[in-house]
């Protein structure tokens, strides 16, 4: 897929870029300048994502495998486009640090740190326990308390002595807590940073914290010096852990927790004297982030005392003496005295935008892949950086071997005239000389033979995401993982079980090409081979690779001839480049412009969402995912592109999952204690199911129960969670798109339950909605857009109009193009915000499947005698039936005759004229034109074809069974081309009822055809 893909999309030739400062394919300048006499080349990364469906491919229509299987993944590896891959390589490059890169020196060579640096790592360790502390008291006093966790014995050798953790996630939220902040290695080499030993320090700071909320309570006053008595026995159980002197001690936890049974134990939860929950607003990350925690980490008050050692002892003794002092009330009329400001040591991470869609955003130094403005669903892709690749076909080498072949090529810098001058002179000496140039890939670990585990030798470039990030300067390779390890945060590394090419050796040929030699081909005195006379013949022996990556390489081996076309294109030789010292990129620019999508679609779900938390082939992503796709497709095609308007860059569709979040019991699940304070009506769906068949109910529950659900008190809930879910996908689409708020257009589709739903907001909805302001809160009780067109899919809206006793009415005074200045103020033809069915759109569509049992009419609640004088209106469908093919073929054998229809649907009512009659006397002196005259008014306003709904054509033919067709007709909507081609149409196309399709015009059941000029 080539860079300019999206520029196909629009039938373009794709402009060559200047490469100049400004443009996206601009070449990197690296940021570190080596110190060394030899500077060794900065390496050409190239980031790939495992994912079956290609970013960089609105017109791919495969479906979105499983993240987790693990067949093939390397065939679906799939780069990124130059553009975004200079993008994730500058916020790559950003990331480095150098007390990163100390730390990871120090361990990796077993030094202390400097003072400097073990002040730095006590305060960035302080703030861990501090901020996790509190986060837990918070959440147990939420939540209640949960069953206590008994340490690991091998993980803490005196068990008796320390004490238990408050819940089994504190360790999961210590281990990444220290995963953000401490390098890989200092980690597993500094036993100060063992994750127990800091689980155990938390324990100790809630403690304090429950001491603190206890004496507000009480009016005690705490001395200063008062340390509780659970103190010593950690700060013993901690300093007798230092005592061990080996750089990698085995007290590592290696075996999970075990939950303690003893209900005894539980000790109650402090309720914390603040929150250390912020209201983030619409912050652009509407879903959890896996491996990237982005709650910054809690640093401690600037009152505590900086210690020059790094010892976990003292730091608990400072923690929770100073706790005590800074927090103790001076009484209780004052309990909520301010706490100091705590400085916020932030969890470096960047999150950049890729793909032609700008749907998904890659998270560094995780390297994973996720979605935007949905929540993750199986759809995260795992990212990997490369620096060495295969030379035959450019896929990227394993992350550890590409490491280790970095690291060779910075021992014995090949790119220097020194290393040809070896090369020559071992040639020159035979194959003892080549010997002496040929390099294992994996050097031998030395005192293989001690059984201890810090025999393990640590490679000298991290194949760790975080490590490889911040400790180095580019030069290292890495792959993200969908869920941490349980070894990733531990204190001991686990040795591969098998390394890949473990016997093999190096050749460096040059600057950028090496060979793989397996035993039977590296250089031998004793077999005389001679391995390396041959590569510098220009012969290939073994495995040839590459440092840095060729993207037109990649393309000639895995790419179709059309896009290696359009890639040559953009990638020019550079004698025929423009000037780059131009600010501006043309192509750049253009690229720009034609990214700049005016039509965003929002899809809103109904029933059975609650079911796809189980089943997740029922998730509603997934079919928007393919609805999307299934859109761009539809719009390349010739029959659509001329019905569009200048100036559409695409249509945009993104799924509002309303339901997701949602829960109906208020307050959370009835706890034990709850019972006490029973209060009539108050029970849960829970209290009353039975037990029986316990599968069927809770499908029944999960599919059917948003009807009743809807029909009750938490009607309100309901709704305000779709409407907020829409603001804030459309915040969010705004803020990454600027200048949409103004200049770009929303539409609706709402299918099943979320149609009605839909209606429900826009009846209420302002007429003229006030600017969009991204500083207040979200509004939860109208959109904050303006909805153009409003698409009902499978919808039981005229049946709650009906219960409702409301009926679908023109909004007073919206100027509609088209439409009439005296019709939108006439009391008879609009009607009034707050009405039921009164709804703020331009145009609205009723499509309905003839099988559907749930969807209903929507023209009868406009007119009932005008409903009845329309003809049945299908979709204009694409494609033509077996039947009337063979008719057209038919007709096309004789002489001088033609089909009597054409194959586009859309020009099939303008190929034949109809035929009018004529009123007969009789029906002139009955007929109530005044009525009829109103009921169109009203329909031309709500739909600028003069009716609402729409049939879409089944399949057809004699074998057809429509009770069987029943039983997937409501969900059949997404994969339907005729609704996708009249979406795309009535979408892309000029505004008004001048500009309709013929073929989408009401026609009256007399043949007499609506004129769009009423």
């Amino acid at each position: 897929m080539p860079p300019n893909n999206f520029a196909n999309y629009f039938g373009e030739a794709p402009k060559p870029h200047n490469y100049g400062p400004k443009c996206r394919l601009a070449p990197i300048s690296h940021p570190f300048a080596s110190s060394e006499a030899d500077d060794i080349p900065p390496v050409n990364a190239q980031y790939f994502y495992l994912s079956s469906v290609p970013i960089d491919d609105p017109l791919s229509t495969t479906t979105i495998a499983a993240a987790t299987d693990p067949k093939s993944a390397r065939s679906r590896l799939r780069p990124f486009s130059p553009g975004d891959n200079n993008e994730l390589e500058k916020a790559w490059l950003s990331l480095a640090s150098d007390a990163y890169r100390q730390n990871h020196r120090n361990a990796l060579s077993n030094r202390p740190p400097s003072p400097s640096l073990a002040k730095a790592n006590a305060d960035k360790l302080r703030g861990i326990v501090c901020h996790l502390a509190v986060e837990h008291a918070e959440k147990h006093a939420r939540e209640g308390p949960s069953e206590r966790v008994q340490p690991s014995a091998e993980a803490l050798p005196e068990l008796e002595s320390a004490t238990p953790l408050c819940c089994p996630e504190l360790l999961v939220d210590v281990g990444v807590a220290l995963r953000t902040s401490f390098c890989a290695v200092a980690r597993r080499k500094q036993h100060e940073l063992n994750r127990d030993l800091v689980a155990q320090a938390v324990m100790s700071e809630m403690e304090t914290l429950q001491t603190d909320s206890m004496a507000t309570v009480t009016e005690r006053r705490v001395p200063s010096n008062c340390v509780p008595p659970s103190q010593s026995q950690i700060d013993s159980v901690m300093r007798s852990t230092q005592n061990d002197e080996r750089p990698n001690s085995q007290h590592s936890v290696k075996s999970q927790p075990q939950v303690s049974t003893d209900r005894s134990a539980t000790v109650a939860v402090p309720t914390p004297t603040r929150s250390s929950f912020v209201d983030a607003g619409i912050s652009g990350r509407p879903f959890v982030r896996v491996g990237t925690p982005e709650t910054p980490v809690t640093s401690p008050p600037a009152s505590l005392p900086r210690t020059a050692t790094f010892q976990p002892s003292r730091l608990v003794e400072e923690v929770k003496s100073e706790g005590v002092r800074s927090r103790r009330p001076s009484s209780v009329a004052a309990p909520s005295s301010p706490k100091p400001v705590v400085d916020v040591p932030k969890a470096v991470s960047r999150e950049v935008t890729v793909g032609v869609s700008r749907l998904h955003e890659v998270c560094l130094p995780a390297l994973q892949m996720k979605p935007i403005y949905w929540s993750p669903v199986n759809d995260i892709a795992v990212v990997l950086r490369a620096t060495w690749f295969y030379r035959d076909d450019m896929r990227p080498i394993d992350p550890a071997v590409a490491n280790q072949l970095e690291a060779g090529y910075r021992e014995l810098k090949p790119h220097t005239e020194t290393w040809n001058d070896e090369l020559r002179c071992a040639v020159e000496v035979g194959p003892l000389g080549e010997e002496k140039v040929s390099h294992p890939l994996w050097p031998k670990v030395p005192n293989k033979s001690s059984k201890k585990t810090d025999a393990f030798m640590e490679p000298p470039i991290s194949s760790n995401p975080f490590c490889a990030a911040r400790c180095f300067r580019g030069e290292a390779a890495a792959e993200g993982t969908l869920l941490p390890t349980p070894n990733e945060d531990n204190s001991t590394p686990v040795p591969p079980a098998h390394k890949k090419f473990e016997q093999y050796h190096v050749i460096y040929k040059d600057a950028t090409t090496a060979y793989l030699l397996k035993p039977s081909l590296k250089p031998s005195a004793y077999y005389g081979r001679r391995p390396v006379a041959k590569i510098m013949r220009g012969l290939t022996i073994g495995i040839p690779v590459v440092r840095g990556f060729d993207y037109e390489a990649w393309t000639k081996k895995h790419e179709k001839k059309q896009d290696q076309q359009n890639l040559h294109a953009i990638l020019v030789p550079e004698n025929s480049r423009e000037n780059p010292i131009r600010d501006v990129c043309s192509a750049c620019k253009a690229e720009e412009e034609r990214a700049q999508v005016k039509d965003l679609v929002l899809v809103v779900h109904g029933i059975g969402q609650k079911l796809a938390e189980r089943v997740e082939n029922y998730h509603f992503t997934h079919a928007v995912n393919a609805f999307r796709r299934a859109i761009n497709i539809e719009l390349r095609s010739d029959a659509v592109r001329g019905a569009l308007r200048q100036g559409l860059n695409g249509i945009m569709v993104l799924p509002i999952n309303w339901r997701q979040n949602l829960s109906f019991e208020d307050g959370g699940p009835m706890k034990e204690e709850d019972k006490e304070n029973y209060t009539l009506g108050n029970f849960t769906l829970k209290d009353i199911e039975p037990k029986t068949i316990p599968a069927v109910r809770s499908m029944i529950s999960d599919v059917m129960f948003d009807i009743p659900f809807y029909m009750s008190h938490h009607k309100p809930k309901m709704v305000a969670a779709m409407v907020g879910e829409a603001n804030r996908v459309y915040r969010l689409w705004c803020r990454n798109n600027p200048g949409f708020a103004e200049k770009g257009r929303v539409h609706l589709i709402g299918h099943s339950l979320g149609s009605v739903m839909c209606i429900e907001v826009l009846s209420r909805q302002p007429t003229v909605v006030p600017p969009l302001q991204l500083t207040k809160p979200l509004q939860l009780k109208h959109f904050e857009f303006d909805t153009k067109n409003l698409f009902l899919l499978g919808s039981p809206a005229a049946f709650f109009l009906l219960l409702e006793k409301g009926a679908l009415l023109p909004r007073k005074g919206r100027q509609k193009p088209g439409a009439s200045p005296s019709d939108v103020i006439s009391k008879d033809v609009v009607g009034e915000a707050g009405y039921f069915g009164c709804i703020a759109v331009d145009n609205i569509y009723n499509v309905l499947a003839r099988e559907d049992a749930v969807a209903y009419l929507l023209n009868g609640t406009i007119d009932p005698m005008y409903a009845a004088s329309l003809k049945t209106a299908y979709v204009p469908s694409t494609s033509t039936s077996f039947l009337q093919s063979m008719g057209n073929a038919m007709w096309s054998i004789v002489p001088g005759v033609g089909s009597s229809s054409t194959v586009n649907g859309a020009n099939a009512s303008a190929a034949r004229p109809p035929t009018m009659r004529l009123p007969s006397q009789l029906e002139l002196e009955v007929h109530d034109f005044t009525r009829e005259e109103v009921a169109e008014k009203k329909a031309f306003l709500l739909n600028d074809n003069g009716q609402i709904d729409y049939f879409l054509r089944s399949g057809g033919g004699p074998l057809e069974l429509q009770y069987l067709n029943m039983l997937s007709a409501h969900t059949s909507y997404w994969v339907n081309h005729d609704l996708i081609r009249m979406l795309c149409m009535e979408i892309g196309r000029n505004p008004g009822k001048a500009n309709t399709l013929p073929a989408m015009r009401a026609v009256k059941a007399t043949k007499r055809v609506i004129s769009p000029t009423i």
